[in-house]
């Protein structure tokens, strides 16, 4: 558990990769005074350099000297690297693994919980796209989308269990709603009780998400791109229609 004198977040947003969540934390971050960190990793002990891309673009930029020096534990590196740029400040954070929303849970206790979820069958499909885009399939291919699908849709379910069970407050947002609906966008900002309205292209450029501003313009897009439009390969289409087949509960959960 965090020592009490350090600050705790607002909220935490668990989220499914491709699921509109990075767009979510940056629609919520209106800086100086409200700030979502998108997947920071806390309980690493390495400074990813999305991390630092966050903190230069919030004009909360280390020092190489900071950067770089040795922590002991994680609550070390919050101590030191995070604590002092968060306090007096509202801020949440949104990671994309199940391994990382337990442990938010367990060591920050946080008073509300975003869970984002999307259509499997779009989720595997930004998949396939965003790593061909980026040149990253030899890193992450066909069976890493299929594992980490199978795997994170049932660890969402199971976290919706856990909150329900535990009495802690929180929201599904689905990606289709959220780009849909000023409504339901308003809902999720009363939920959090932050006044929402930031950039949603923040930091894109300089994480190699640029494509996606290009795509979806520098607001929030409501249009659904058509599996024709997708740059798919046949035997991506099957696996995508493959991978929400076998996560009936997911679907089911979530309304798909």
């Amino acid at each position: 558990m965090l020592p009490a004198d350090l600050p705790r977040p607002d909220f935490h947003i668990a989220a499914m990769g491709r699921s509109g969540s990075t767009m979510i934390a940056n629609w919520l971050t209106v800086p100086p005074g409200q700030v979502v960190l998108v997947e920071p990793f806390l309980f690493a002990l390495r400074n990813p350099d999305m991390v630092r891309v966050q903190l230069e673009g919030l004009g909360l930029a280390p020092s190489d000297a900071e950067w770089t020096h040795p922590d002991a534990t994680w609550q070390d590196r919050f101590a030191r690297l995070f604590a002092p740029r968060l306090a007096g400040r509202r801020w949440a954070l949104k990671e994309v693994l199940a391994s990382e929303h337990a442990r938010v849970l367990e060591a920050f206790a946080p008073p509300r919980v975003v869970v984002t979820v999307r259509d499997l069958r779009d989720i595997a499909a930004s998949f396939f796209e965003k790593h061909r885009i980026q040149d990253n399939l030899h890193r992450f291919d066909h069976q890493w989308v299929h594992d980490y699908c199978l795997r994170e849709a049932a660890e969402m379910v199971a976290l919706c269990d856990r909150l329900e069970r535990e009495g802690t407050p929180w929201r599904a947002v689905r990606y289709e709603d959220f780009t849909a609906s000023a409504a339901e966008r308003q809902a999720l900002a009363n939920f959090v009780g932050w006044q929402a309205g930031g950039d949603v292209t923040r930091h894109l450029d300089r994480l190699n998400r640029g494509f996606e501003a290009e795509r979806h313009g520098s607001g929030i897009s409501a249009t659904r791109r058509a599996w024709a439009d997708r740059d798919l390969l046949p035997q991506e289409r099957a696996l995508a229609e493959a991978i929400a087949a076998e996560s009936p509960a997911y679907q089911s959960r979530f309304g798909y």
